[in-house]
């Protein structure tokens, strides 16, 4: 597989934590496109995950974007592994971030129905509260997502982890969109975080890495290089 192009920014950890994120879709005068969740909101997730995880060592998250190739947190083990139930779809506007409202991108969820292969990133129950308010911050910006516990299986044994799954209830929900018509928004967006095609091209090539496939994702990728050549 030919190398694919990468650009963009991708925000750390700290950006997370310290509001950076936040500020920067303030800066690009983007405060009144999306309903953002409170600080309080989203570390309120955050210990309610917390208090509700399995009794074990590892407080587990199940990555199938963005998350694979920019974890922007601190984890202790990393798995492959599948979860059912959901699987990724392109079906969420991006007005914000890889995209704007004059030309939407289009970001991945999990929707319900099928399976999805990803990752799960094991953080230590002591550095939970630390590690996962990145996390919180990040994925629980604006009300794109539920966090709700999944069963991911993996070569060592099923885990319980921390998934965000789509609100259909959401105003940026587009539901599902054909191939072409994904790919045409995709290659379209762009925003003060980059082309959205960084985002499409990142997670295909690091599955691909990973030895997983996803045919939606590089048929994606397919039609995108041929818009943008």
């Amino acid at each position: 597989m030919k190398p694919l192009p990468v650009q963009g920014q991708q925000l750390s950890k700290e950006d997370f934590l310290n509001g950076r994120h936040d500020e920067m879709i303030i800066a690009a005068g983007l405060e009144g496109v999306m309903k953002r969740n409170t600080r309080e909101f989203r570390l309120a997730k955050r210990d309610e995950m917390i208090a509700s995880a399995p009794d074990d060592d590892l407080i587990w998250v199940f990555g199938y974007g963005s998350l694979i190739w920019n974890p922007a947190f601190d984890y202790d083990e990393k798995r492959i592994g599948r979860l059912f139930g959901y699987h990724r779809q392109f079906c969420f506007w991006s007005t914000v971030g890889r995209g704007s409202p004059d030309a939407p991108g289009m970001m991945l969820a999990l929707d319900t129905g099928g399976s999805c292969n990803g990752v799960v990133l094991g953080v230590k129950r002591e550095r939970a509260e630390e590690e996962l308010t990145s996390v919180f911050m990040r994925e629980m910006t604006g009300e794109t997502y539920f966090a709700k516990w999944g069963t991911v299986r993996t070569a060592e044994g099923p885990v319980k982890a921390i998934t965000f799954v789509a609100n259909r209830e959401s105003e940026n929900y587009a539901g599902p969109q054909s191939l072409e018509e994904t790919a045409r928004h995709i290659a379209q967006g762009c925003g003060h975080l980059g082309p959205c095609t960084d985002y499409l091209f990142n997670t295909t090539q690091h599955l691909e890495e990973l030895g997983l496939r996803d045919p939606m994702l590089r048929k994606l990728c397919d039609l995108v290089e041929k818009r943008l050549s």
